[in-house]
């Protein structure tokens, strides 16, 4: 949202960027490598009204870097380096490299700061401590310490702090390739000041530097690379180990999910607690754009990489009991993700989740029910347990609640009470679990 080249509004369809100084006849915006950048996928598409002005199309649903999982904040700075090494060559320069500066069109990104690139002119690349502190030190972190990327991003919206990573490594971090990353404050003074000696160098001495640090910041990209093998997480492993489901309740659960979807046709559904997007994906079969939201991040990041880079499915990695508001300057600058949801879509999935939120999480059920009917415009699929269910008794032994409280009658009367009107219900064999179809009462 931030640039001292132009102001961005956001419109309906589109986004527009008005412009402080007009556009260079040799600006990058102007040349066939951004052109490029956008046929191949990578650089959001727009188009150069006038020389002050630029247009581009919004995406119809964004995610930002609080709410990824690593492998798409390693994804989103492979793009970053990969682009600053092809602008280097044809004579640009990236600015700033922020996670901000990447959306993802469901599981690929896109560079969409339009205006970060300049005219290559220096030998320092003055971003990459930016790079470091946006993509380098949250993934070492998620991997040495156990801090996911988009948890560093709640705390610190500007990337991970060296001194932060510093004091949470310790004297570890001199046992790894970044702890150069983490030096003190001055302990890098005469450096910069040779940096600055020499930025205004030969072209072909910038190349050769700018060609020794991407290799070196790729090393250490490469080094922070999240593991192929699924994340032992709580809920990773739920499709393969779901002992409160046998086979038959499964798959009628997964015919009657895919029946009412069919019947319904809705461009978009959103899937909360969608854990590796099982339901996601039978939605996505069926034409929709999916929102798929987990709190589980070894969960959402098995989802992703099913996705292979694939639009159609926009995987959150978040908690629904504790949704942030909006980021930047007076908090208005990035929406929260409440507001991105609220009617956001036709369908809204609760499967497997009231309990959750009930029970663990302490939400109230007519809270839930009120979240549900926000959400979405018209429909909502939801799964109810009876409070004879072994898992929500086990829950409400374990938190000291009354499982009577949370009946299928009362979850009924909570989504009844905030608006939905009970078209279907469905019982899953050998279960004391319900399948409900509830549309909103019109107006």
């Amino acid at each position: 949202m931030r640039d001292p080249r132009g102001v961005l509004r956001l419109m309906e369809n589109h986004a527009t960027r008005s412009l402080h100084e007009s556009l260079s006849p040799d600006d990058f915006l102007r040349s066939d490598l951004a052109r490029r950048w956008v046929a191949d996928g990578r650089l959001v598409d727009y188009e150069i009204v006038d020389d002050w002005t630029l247009r581009s199309p919004r995406l119809p649903f964004v995610t930002f870097p609080d709410e990824w999982c690593d492998a798409q904040n390693f994804d989103a700075a492979n793009l970053t380096l990969e682009l600053q090494a092809e602008a280097v060559e044809r004579g640009f320069d990236l600015k700033d490299a922020s996670a901000w500066n990447i959306l993802f069109d469901g599981a690929r990104p896109l560079f969409c700061d339009l205006l970060s690139f300049g005219t290559l002119q220096n030998r320092p690349w003055w971003a990459a401590g930016q790079f470091a502190r946006h993509f380098l030190l949250p993934l070492l972190l998620s991997r040495d310490a156990g801090l996911h990327a988009s948890q560093a991003f709640r705390v610190w919206r500007d990337g991970v702090p060296p001194e932060s990573a510093r004091a949470m490594l310790g004297v570890s971090r001199f046992l790894t390739r970044y702890w150069p990353l983490m030096a003190r404050a001055g302990s890098g003074g005469e450096d910069a000041v040779r940096d600055r000696e020499l930025a205004s160098v030969s072209a072909a001495d910038i190349g050769r530097h700018r060609r020794s640090l991407h290799t070196s910041l790729q090393w250490m990209l490469n080094g922070v690379r999240p593991a192929l093998q699924h994340e032992s997480t709580t809920w990773s492993s739920y499709e393969e180990q779901r002992g409160h489901y046998n086979d038959a309740s499964l798959e009628f659960k997964r015919r009657q999910v895919d029946e009412w979807l069919q019947r319904l046709q809705p461009s978009w559904v959103a899937d909360l607690g969608c854990n590796a997007g099982e339901f996601s994906s039978i939605a996505r079969l069926l034409g929709a754009e999916v929102i798929a939201l987990d709190a589980d991040h070894g969960a959402v990041q098995r989802l992703y990489r099913r996705l292979g880079g694939r639009s159609g499915i926009h995987p959150i990695f978040a908690q629904l009991d504790d949704l942030g508001q909006g980021r930047g300057w007076a908090g208005v600058e990035v929406p929260g993700l409440a507001a991105r949801l609220d009617g956001s879509v036709d369908v809204v999935m609760m499967l497997a989740l009231i309990h959750h939120l009930a029970v663990s999480a302490a939400v109230r059920l007519p809270q839930i029910g009120q979240f549900a009917y926000n959400c979405t415009r018209q429909w909502a699929i939801v799964e109810w347990l009876d409070s004879s269910d072994p898992l929500l008794r086990r829950l409400c032994v374990e938190r000291q609640r009354d499982s009577s409280e949370f009946s299928i009658q009362r979850q009924r009367d909570a989504f009844v009470d905030a608006g939905f009107v009970v078209e279907a219900t469905s019982s899953l064999p050998n279960s004391s679990r319900v399948l409900a179809l509830l549309r909103k009462a019109a107006a």
